[in-house]
């Protein structure tokens, strides 16, 4: 409704060199501030006619005698954004004037609109009456103020700077004209009738209200309450009962024509067989005849055969015209009814309130949504009632629309949940698993749903019929898909993605439905689930333009709800990109065509998560012949942060299909497809790099963040290492109980071979455990850390919490292992010796950390040494090898509670060799 308090201010003046300075303040309908001063001296070369600023092609009007940018293609009065079907020209009278005006402001001059500032008679009593009585005192108190705002050019050129603009109060708006041309910025209709030249109006029309602050205009029946009050389902069963007939009679005279063109089919084809026999029979000899009959039965039935093929193939053409015919008529008699429901529900409307500016038959105007997204529309517990009783009537048998709908619509307050209602109602109803008998019943509840089993209606159009019952604008959109058989970078031509969908207005802003995308066939893999079974997929309830043109291209522009519509190459260049890639909250790091070309052969695809989700890759050459062996272990996934990356390294120049499977949990075994890429490897690719190891993922998993442990030095799990050894830190509390394996991954052989002598825990005490790991040659090495907690039970088993992937390219080759670990040395630190092969003949100095020891030995063979406690926990000592190759075991002894225990703890375990040179 529009707020008696409104003030709208415009001055115009003009200088001493003939320009006019412009200026106009406006807080209403598009909450567009519109400033305008216009130059004395235009630019030499095409300049616009409002501005005086040079057109560049792209931003020119076109075929309007004068040349305007874009962006200057406003009304002259409000500022009012203008189309090349709703521009006006004052030019009645010889007017010379070039200027552009909208529907409202036409031919009014800016003395007569500052005398004609007010609001129709009863605008106002409408407001405070209804509206106002509704709302409470602190909301009206809290009302915008619409005293306009100074320009920030300052004040127009020859008005005073410090002058005071006029408010009109509220006793000039009760003794203003009624053909204020004030009332509105764009023209519109009040009762069926347009407020400036009072004839009807056939196509209704708002576009009041699309500021980001204001919510668009609302009818004034919403909740079920409100249809119920005003008898509205009651005129829906009188005019739906009507609807039938017609639908029954015209379903009548298309099976007549149907009928029809069969019989005229048959009449044309017996005719030209007739022909063609007499034809054969004339060209043959009466002799050759009689002596071999045969020769003409043998014709006659080649003629049959003919003929009988003819009949087939011009059915099939028939046929299809005929089909193609009555689903033309079906949607124009569909579009027709669904408007006079919505018309109807209007005269409802203005029933309830006289002064009624929107009602139900008004269409609102396709624009972008504003501000707010799909998702802050949702209301999980809301919508979980709604689902519940959807689910609950899908199992009811009804005979009218009315009746369904007014169940289906009982406990809504508002459109959004009546689309929900409808929306999730068609998803669960399972039309298939209906028979023709059924539905051919007269008395029967399928018979609403007949035209959807016969094929001449579509799902889209039930939905829309159901809409229209709920009072909701809904349209079906024209245009491509990238459906079941589309791969990317294929060419979008001819029918074989040709689709359609719905889209809805919701409260005035028009949001994407697909009913028959949302409803998804899903194989059972468990035993409690069926073979096959329905489930709803929500991305298809009021998707967001910019996530639902990667999949749908409408034939209009306008259709796409974009702020800057895309190209149709664009769309093409996309890549294919499903449900379920905005179903987990994916995002892509950057923007990503559908081919990824590269030189080296390999490309790298960023994905932004929420959390850590299950994902799977497949990698197919395009080419069939190319054998499947060699793409295995060609992707390589490793988490960084709060992105998944995807690393694809292909064998051999060509095209290759890369698909993204994704799913809710890391361990998932089913994975959904998420989105698809061509990789174009060029020519110039020298030569392949070998194949990553067969391991799922690199990174971490949720077990990290369930246990609190933080990667403190590589945070990235994909490390390269050149130097001859590297430390990996972990921050930990002192309870967690962590394990590791270290692993070669051997590309030649495709082998994976254990190598826990090539790393080492060098410490672990209350704030977390470092790691030093060394890599004797190159190649692939994986190191996974596992962890628990330390007072779970013995069996329990450890999970994966992180794993590395670490590509040694210059390995040293005097790298040594280090020293073999054993339970027990957890919490304890070694500083020297940090090889574990030592050389015989030699003295070496052991120094390490073992708290809780009471004594700590070195053994070789049958022989001890002790080694003597320094300061805190540390033990050293400088012990001689001996000369005998064999084993160097370090072992301790722990004090229990007070006394101590005999049985010693295996700490370490070296090897005492005469050549310090080791292998894997």
């Amino acid at each position: 409704m529009e707020d008696p308090g409104l003030d709208i201010q415009v001055q115009e003046t003009r200088g001493d060199d003939g320009s006019y300075k412009y200026a106009f303040t406006y807080e209403r309908a598009t909450l567009y501030e519109f400033k305008y001063e216009r130059k004395a001296t235009p630019d030499p070369v095409d300049p616009c006619y409002r501005c005086y600023r040079r057109i560049w092609d792209k931003e020119q009007m076109v075929n309007v005698g004068v040349l305007y940018h874009k962006a200057c293609f406003r009304c002259r009065i409000c500022g009012l954004p203008l189309t090349m079907q709703t521009f006006h020209r004052n030019d009645a009278n010889g007017s010379q004037d070039r200027e552009v005006y909208c529907r409202t402001h036409v031919g009014k001059a800016i003395n007569q609109i500052q005398q004609e500032r007010a609001i129709i008679e009863g605008l106002e009593d409408g407001f405070g009456s209804q509206s106002l009585r509704d709302k409470p005192i602190s909301a009206i108190k809290a009302a915008p103020d619409f005293t306009p705002k100074p320009s920030p050019r300052g004040s127009p050129k020859g008005s005073p700077a410090g002058s005071v603009q006029h408010t009109p109060s509220k006793h000039d708006l009760h003794n203003t004209s009624m053909a204020s041309s004030m009332v509105s910025v764009t023209p519109r209709s009040l009762n069926g009738t347009s407020w400036l030249t009072g004839t009807a109006e056939s196509t209704l029309e708002y576009t009041l209200m699309t500021g980001g602050l204001y919510g668009r205009p609302r009818p004034i029946l919403q909740s079920y309450q409100d249809f119920e009050k005003f008898r509205v389902f009651e005129s829906q069963w009188t005019l739906e009962s009507r609807h039938r007939e017609e639908e029954e009679r015209l379903q009548r005279f298309l099976l007549e024509e149907r009928e029809k063109e069969m019989r005229r089919l048959d009449t044309v084809v017996d005719q030209e067989k007739e022909r063609a026999a007499s034809e054969l029979l004339a060209s043959m000899d009466p002799m050759t005849v009689q002596k071999n009959p045969q020769a003409l039965v043998a014709g006659r039935e080649r003629i049959e055969e003919h003929f009988r093929n003819v009949r087939d193939d011009r059915l099939r053409n028939i046929q299809d015209k005929v089909a193609t015919e009555e689903k033309a008529r079906a949607s124009r008699m569909l579009d027709r009814q669904c408007q006079e429901m919505l018309v109807l529900i209007a005269e409802k409307d203005r029933m309830a309130d006289t002064s009624c500016i929107y009602d139900h038959s008004m269409r609102p105007p396709v624009l972008p949504p504003e501000g707010r997204k799909s998702k802050l529309y949702k209301s999980p517990i809301i919508f979980e009632q709604i689902d519940k009783r959807a689910l609950e009537l899908s199992n009811r048998d009804y005979n009218t629309f009315t009746d369904l709908v007014r169940d289906l619509t009982r406990d809504c307050q508002s459109e959004l949940e009546k689309c929900r209602a409808l929306f999730r109602w068609i998803i669960a109803k399972d039309i298939g698993k209906t028979s023709g008998r059924d539905i051919s019943r007269p008395n029967s509840s399928l018979t609403l749903l007949k035209g959807v089993k016969s094929g001449r209606e579509t799902y889209h159009q039930l939905f829309k019929k159901l809409c229209s019952y709920a009072g909701l604008h809904c349209e079906i959109v024209l245009g491509f898909s990238k459906g079941a058989g589309y791969k990317p970078g294929m060419n979008l031509t001819g029918n074989a993605f040709r689709n359609s969908w719905t889209a809805v207005a919701i409260e005035g802003n028009w949001r994407f439905v697909n009913v028959t995308w949302a409803a998804r066939q899903v194989t059972g893999l468990k035993e409690e689930l069926p073979e096959m079974f329905t489930k709803y997929d929500e991305f298809y309830f009021l998707t967001d333009p910019e996530d639902y043109i990667y999949q749908h291209y409408p034939d209009e522009a306008s259709w796409q709800l974009l702020e800057i519509p895309l190209p149709f190459s664009e769309f093409t260049n996309l890549p294919v990109v499903k449900s379920p890639f905005f179903n987990y909250g994916l995002r892509f790091y950057s923007n990503y065509g559908a081919t990824l070309v590269t030189d080296t052969g390999m490309v790298e695809v960023r994905v932004t998560m929420p959390k850590i989700l299950g994902f799977g890759s497949l990698l197919e050459a395009q080419d069939k012949a190319t054998n499947t062996s060699n793409l295995e272990g060609r992707t390589l996934l490793r988490y960084v942060k709060n992105e998944a990356i995807f690393t694809v390294n292909v064998p051999k120049p060509g095209l290759y299909y890369f698909s993204i499977y994704t799913g809710d949990y890391w361990k998932a075994d089913c994975l959904e497809s998420a989105c698809s890429f061509v990789v174009h490897c060029t020519p110039n690719m020298r030569g392949a790099a070998p194949p990553y190891p067969p391991v799922p993922f690199f990174g971490p998993t949720p077990v990290m963040e369930k246990f609190g442990i933080v990667a403190e030095n590589q945070i990235d799990p994909l490390i390269v290492s050149d130097s001859d050894y590297l430390d990996i830190v972990f921050n930990m509390d002192k309870e967690i109980k962590v394990t590791h394996t270290f692993q070669y991954y051997d590309a030649h052989a495709g082998t994976v071979n254990d190598i826990d002598r090539y790393v080492f825990l060098k410490s672990r005490n209350e704030t977390g455990a470092t790691y030093m790991i060394r890599c004797p040659k190159e190649g692939f090495y994986i190191f996974s850390l596992y962890a628990t907690q330390a007072d779970g039970a013995e069996s329990q088993s450890l999970d994966c919490a992180y794993r590395y992937l670490i590509i040694c390219q210059e390995p040293n080759p005097a790298v040594v292992a280090f020293p073999r670990t054993y339970h027990r040395w957890q919490r304890c630190t070694l500083h020297e010796p940090v090889s574990g092969d030592l050389m015989t003949n030699k003295r070496y100095t052991f120094r390490l950390d073992v708290p809780q020891a009471s004594e700590v030995f070195v053994v070789i063979g049958e022989l001890y040494h002790h080694l003597k406690r320094k300061l805190g926990f540390t033990w050293e000592g400088n012990i001689p090898t001996g000369n005998a190759s064999t084993a160097l075991k370090v072992v301790a002894r722990f004090a229990m509670t007070g006394q101590e225990c005999s049985i010693f703890a295996h700490l370490l375990d070296y090897e005492l060799v005469a050549d310090a040179e080791t292998e894997i």
